[in-house]
């Protein structure tokens, strides 16, 4: 979906999955609900529980990645089928090793992909073989998760039967069923009627998914925890605001978590997220988009023809200091103390998951992800900044560290009975 450059078949496919990316559907999905509950007491939240009683620092850039990878493949391929990288440190470190090496390379072959291909042909290779190779184990990675998620479409998911914690392929499903149905119906598909074509076409299809979903996801939490970490203030504020849930997110309520409408809900939370997607951007690099057949007028240019490639960019609208006072400052309070009027103007030159028919499709699950973790994080420890080298962001089309793995930090596990300068928690 995201490589095509048509709008009607763009807008066929992103219709096949939509609905399951729905804001809606995703804060009263059952497997939402039980995903989230065991990555984040599961796997994530014991995993820091011990760093913090040990003492020691916890590199977060990997880690976040871990975590939201978890997070898109689980919802995709269901839990149980997931990469599980939070607890296969092995295979998270092989994962991202791949997919930094071709990431560093994404230029050719996304911006003149031809003119490489024919370069290549005659022996001129603008990438380096160890590209392919780091593709093609991608490729074969998401392919098996495919494969565990059809097998597992058998599975009866009822409490009763399902002794594991299994959710079902949610996105997977919905992919393979409407292909099913529009096959040989539309341009999109016909091409690929047999079981072999028609796996790799999903895999493919899906591979986008869980490579924006993973990549963009633990970036800004990256950049959303390293801000609070040097903030102790704004972490005491988020955490009276976070033991107003019912039940909260501590970890000895593990049995139960809040729901997804009333983390959504909360005004500083989502503050803090929103102001990490505007200052740290994932995405600040243009987004390119292709003008009408119709001659058209842009923001008071003279008519383009049809065909022309225009872009904005996240990186400028988000520094417009009419809009965004004292811009390059991290201020999540600047969308508590808006008025009604200036908010409005704030959100329409907000553009971290773009806008239209091309907006992001998870953006919904993006911003669900995020204040989960954070609420949770938050809701169980401080965090204090250890060693952060090298987090300027990079100048790019994504923008992460410059050093991602230098950004490490001190969690401390809060206690129960109001040590953290808050009243006493009922557990």
């Amino acid at each position: 979906m995201f490589s095509i450059k048509e709008s009607k078949p763009h807008s066929i496919r992103k219709r096949m999955i939509s609905n399951v990316y729905s804001k809606t559907l995703l804060q009263s999905s059952t497997d939402v609900y039980e995903l989230t509950r065991s990555i984040l007491y599961d796997r994530l939240l014991p995993m820091l529980a011990s760093s913090a009683a040990t003492g020691s620092e916890v590199e977060v850039y990997a880690l976040n990645y871990a975590t939201t990878m978890d997070f898109v493949s689980s919802y995709i391929f269901g839990l149980g089928n997931d990469s599980n990288f939070i607890r296969d440190i092995e295979m998270r470190t092989k994962y991202l090793s791949w997919h930094f090496k071709r990431s560093e390379h994404s230029f050719w072959f996304q911006e003149i992909p031809r003119l490489t291909q024919i370069i290549q042909s005659i022996g001129i290779r603008l990438v380096p073989k160890w590209v392919d190779v780091a593709n093609s184990e991608l490729h074969a990675y998401t392919l098996t998760l495919c494969r565990r998620a059809s097998q597992s479409r058998q599975i009866d998911y009822t409490p009763q039967a399902d002794k594991e914690q299994r959710t079902r392929p949610v996105v997977y499903t919905q992919l393979a069923e409407s292909l099913k149905k529009s096959s040989g119906k539309t341009e999109d598909v016909e091409q690929h009627q047999t079981p072999q074509s028609m796996e790799l076409h999903i895999a493919s299809e899906l591979l986008d998914h869980v490579i924006a979903g993973m990549d963009t996801s633990a970036v800004t939490l990256t950049y959303l925890i390293w801000e609070m970490s040097k903030d102790p203030d704004m972490q005491y504020e988020l955490r009276k605001e976070l033991r107003t849930l019912s039940p909260t997110l501590v970890m000895e309520n593990s049995a139960a978590m809040p729901s997804a409408r009333s983390v959504d809900a909360l005004p500083l939370l989502h503050s803090i997220v929103m102001e990490t997607l505007r200052r740290h951007a994932v995405i600040p690099g243009s987004q390119p988009r292709i003008t009408p057949a119709t001659p058209t007028s842009l923001a008071g240019s003279p008519p383009l023809p049809g065909g022309v490639k225009v872009s904005a960019q996240a990186y400028s609208l988000h520094r417009n200091e009419e809009v965004f006072a004292t811009a390059e400052a991290w201020n999540p309070k600047r969308w508590l103390q808006a008025s009604a009027k200036d908010r409005e103007e704030m959100m329409r030159w907000f553009w971290a998951f773009g806008s239209g028919g091309r907006m992001c499709i998870g953006n919904n699950f993006a911003m669900q992800e995020l204040k989960y973790v954070t609420a949770a994080v938050y809701s169980n420890f401080a965090t204090s900044v250890v060693d952060d080298t090298g987090m300027e962001q990079v100048d790019g089309y994504t923008a992460g560290p410059e050093d991602g793995e230098q950004l490490k930090l001190k969690f401390t596990r809060l206690e129960l009975k109001g040590e953290d300068r808050l009243p006493p928690l009922q557990v």
